[in-house]
């Protein structure tokens, strides 16, 4: 009788995709390629990590789109994190503790609730992660979905996915032009969307409700991935997603090949090549000591950012204005958009002078004339040089520089897609994050870029501030920890529902109209509310609105 039961339960095994039926009682999954076995964790959540979703990305994959998943045989560990894409080299980037870095990178970490067997009827929906890192470091720290899960009342599936970065991921040449291996970072995205949409419904998510969430580079993507194709992609190329929530969003100059040229001379001087060829014979470490970041020409300065898409007359047909302007995007999958008050203040160098400025900008946005940055000057001549309750001395240019390029790259990126994707139809929502931590003022970054992840994770889930690693006021018992159930709450609801923020949003919290004339939710610990656009950063928006041409956003 045990052993006609034993049969009985490996047969259920076999009807079901998710199977937690085997000696150890961890949960095994067969994805046709692969069989991984993941954690049973004590919570009533599974995670499978580190499972591929692509071709080790080396050797002759090097600089190519990414290539289809290979067969594994045997039941193969899916119990850690696969290792990190490679960053540009001289980055102050360090992974966490245990975590290694490859150019064998594309891996998929996936939480689901345990109940969750794969049937159709209890498909759950579904949060796929896109970190940021600005395109030259990939800034995924491994984020533990297990907090999200349980803020669903193991209602959700989260996913996330590395993705290459720098040259790995954004070279461009002639010479890649003509294989079609361009913007390859954004394609191993579409990669792993693709994965999901195959997959997912094995650990009981519903491949037909995926919102995409992110932050910085990844909310970028978002709206890349919203303007993929001109939002007609064809159907090769079509991923299936319904809905994005893009905080801190940040896009980077979007050049011409041409314009970017010189960034695949400088490693072919670097590594004695001569050519494509020759660029992937190479090992991983030769490759790694080349790559780093190079001024554009006729700068004297590294820019921030020096590796990220390209217009490639697929994918992307213009930069990031143009394709809004031109009406070139998706029209029907509602999103999230927003940014903090204070984006700029771990970007911005310390600034003297006007000539300080000038050159910070010049250094980012080669092609900005003596007189745009004049006009750019005097429109933030009022932003005062220092803030209450802020314990540091700044600089005089400093925050007239960090709002500069915050509103250029960040906020004025968030509004000018709201309006533009609005005015066509879609269902937006705006915030601007103002969720003030003690020790974040203090040390003179006010609302940073990326301080709402914390409250989006969950505080015990989630990486250090950016800015101050110590600032614990999302934990429990801090003076902003009620925030984390309110955002949780929207980005929840906003989820499940496939677009509605309201529908489950936490009590208390107000009500989030959509943008309609420049409506927004200003998220802050006991006051948040609607506001409205202040008619100066409208202004301010209009100017670099203006300059898009010339800044390539």
């Amino acid at each position: 009788m045990k052993l006609y039961n034993k049969l009985l339960a490996w047969q259920s095994c076999l009807a079901v995709a998710l199977a937690a039926c085997n000696d150890t009682e961890n949960p095994r999954v067969d994805l046709g390629y692969a069989t991984y076995e993941g954690t049973a964790l004590s919570n009533g959540v599974n995670q499978f990590l580190g499972m591929r979703f692509a071709a080790p990305p080396v050797g002759q994959n090097r600089f190519k789109l990414p290539q289809e998943v290979i067969q594994e045989h045997g039941i193969v560990s899916a119990k850690s994190h696969g290792s990190l894409c490679l960053p540009v080299d001289g980055l102050a980037f360090t992974p966490p503790p245990g975590q290694d870095m490859s150019e064998d990178c594309l891996f998929v970490d996936v939480y689901h609730p345990a109940h969750a067997n794969g049937t159709p009827a209890q498909n759950l929906p579904v949060m796929v992660w896109i970190s940021g890192g600005g395109f030259v470091q990939l800034l995924n720290e491994n984020y533990n979905g297990t907090g999200l899960v349980e803020a669903s009342n193991n209602g959700v599936v989260i996913v996330s996915f590395n993705y290459r970065v720098g040259p790995y991921g954004f070279l461009a040449s002639e010479e890649l032009q003509k294989e079609g291996s361009l913007n390859i970072g954004l394609q191993d995205q579409r990669a792993a969307m693709k994965w999901v949409e195959q997959h997912i419904g094995k650990f009981g998510g519903d491949p037909n409700n995926v919102t995409l969430f992110a932050t910085s580079a990844g909310s970028g993507s978002v709206l890349l991935h919203t303007l993929a194709y001109g939002g007609h992609p064809p159907e090769s190329e079509n991923v299936n997603w319904r809905a994005g929530i893009a905080p801190a969003v940040w896009l980077p100059s979007v050049h011409k090949v041409e314009e970017i040229q010189y960034q695949y001379d400088h490693l072919l001087n670097a590594t004695n090549c001569s050519d494509l060829a020759c660029l992937r014979s190479l090992d991983s470490d030769t490759i790694q000591r080349a790559n780093r970041g190079f001024p554009f020409p006729g700068q004297a300065n590294v820019p921030l950012f020096p590796y990220g898409p390209v217009t490639d007359g697929h994918l992307l047909t213009g930069t990031p204005s143009e394709m809004l302007r031109n009406g070139s995007f998706a029209k029907h999958r509602p999103l999230i958009l927003g940014s903090s008050s204070t984006e700029g203040t771990i970007f911005a160098t310390q600034a003297n002078t006007t000539q300080d400025v000038n050159d910070f900008l010049k250094t980012q946005f080669p092609d900005l004339t003596e007189y745009d940055l004049a006009q750019a000057n005097t429109q933030y001549s009022s932003v005062p040089s220092t803030f209450p309750g802020v314990n540091v001395t700044k600089s005089p240019k400093f925050y007239q520089l960090s709002q500069m390029y915050g509103d250029m790259a960040f906020s004025c990126v968030a509004s000018e897609f709201a309006a533009g994707l609005s005015r066509a139809g879609v269902d937006v929502y705006l915030l601007r994050d103002h969720v003030l931590d003690p020790d974040e003022v203090a040390a003179g970054f006010i609302v940073p870029h990326t301080w709402e992840l914390q409250a989006v994770w969950g505080p015990e889930y989630a990486p250090q501030s950016v800015a101050v690693p110590g600032a614990n006021s999302y934990d429990v018992g801090g003076v902003n920890h009620w925030m984390v159930g309110v955002v949780q709450a929207y980005w929840l609801s906003f989820a499940r529902t496939g677009g509605n923020p309201n529908a489950a949003k936490a009590a208390g919290a107000p009500f989030w109209e959509p943008y309609r004339h420049g409506e927004r939710l200003k998220l802050q610990t006991n006051s948040t509310t609607m506001e409205s656009l202040h008619e100066e950063e409208l202004d301010r928006c209009a100017l670099w609105s203006k300059l898009s041409a010339k800044t390539h956003i």
